[in-house]
């Protein structure tokens, strides 16, 4: 696998020998445990509280008091019932697929349920501490041993040689959305607030790794952006299949397909 992946079950001691200067920098955090979440225990920050009441939608497993989390994830991690249900649908419309791509990985709430289902899942994050979660995370699951994580900004990463090892059958991604905040415009423009990058140029990277890209974006997204980039990437005759995701009665985001 050479030096490009992290396995997840070794990851801090693969990092500490690999990079110690990347493993420094989550040493006192490693010490102090403090990302893992005490499930009955309140966050100090009064804004986390909604996300707090509802936690056990994130991980059903958060009482096991071994789930970790930064302050970013309370809001950003896919709740576990959606994760459930994206990793489902890939396998059943690419039911032979041997390998997953879950870029903006977070806290491993879709790469632990494509473990579930997949034998081999890569998972890719610019945050060090996202990355560290997810290998915690996915041991409280016990599918670890699935999981491989690479630490990088993605525009960088996309050049990666881990593409040429590895065949990748179907992309997932949920980008950055920007915060809570977008919930408050009336219609999110792809181009402009998703993060890092745009819709139009993000898609063109990944259709050279995989023809089969999913991504999870907000409830207010553009539709019509969705389907000028896909007939300008694609053809005319492309298409761009919508689902919208809902828990609870709650629509939560949409789902952009690709392929499959």
């Amino acid at each position: 696998m050479g030096k490009q992946l992290y396995h997840a079950s070794h990851f801090t001691h693969t990092l500490k020998k690999r990079s110690p200067k990347r493993y420094g920098r989550l040493h006192s955090i490693i010490k102090d445990d403090s990302l893992r979440i005490i499930s009955h225990v309140k966050p100090t920050d009064p804004t986390l509280f909604k996300y707090w009441r509802f936690r056990s939608n994130l991980f059903s497993k958060m009482d096991s008091n071994q789930i970790y989390l930064t302050h970013e994830l309370w809001f950003s991690v896919t709740p576990e019932s959606i994760a459930t249900f994206f990793a489902n649908f890939v396998k059943a419309c690419i039911p032979n697929a041997k390998i997953i791509l879950d870029v903006f990985c977070g806290g491993g709430g879709n790469t632990i349920q494509f473990a579930k289902l997949f034998p081999k899942v890569i998972g890719i994050d610019f945050s060090l501490e996202h990355l560290y979660c997810t290998a915690q995370n996915a041991k409280v699951y016990g599918l670890d041993d699935r999981i491989w994580l690479k630490y990088g900004d993605w525009n960088k990463v996309r050049n990666s040689k881990i593409f040429e090892r590895n065949k990748i059958d179907c992309i997932f991604a949920s980008p950055p959305w920007g915060g809570p905040n977008y919930s408050k415009k009336d219609v999110y423009n792809l181009e402009m607030n998703l993060q890092p990058i745009g819709i139009s140029k993000l898609l063109k990277q990944m259709f050279k790794i995989s023809k089969n890209v999913i991504l999870f974006l907000p409830r207010n997204s553009d539709l019509n952006q969705l389907s000028e980039v896909t007939r300008k990437l694609l053809g005319n005759e492309a298409k761009c299949r919508i689902l919208y995701v809902k828990e609870n009665g709650h629509l939560k985001g949409l789902v952009a397909i690709w392929g499959t």
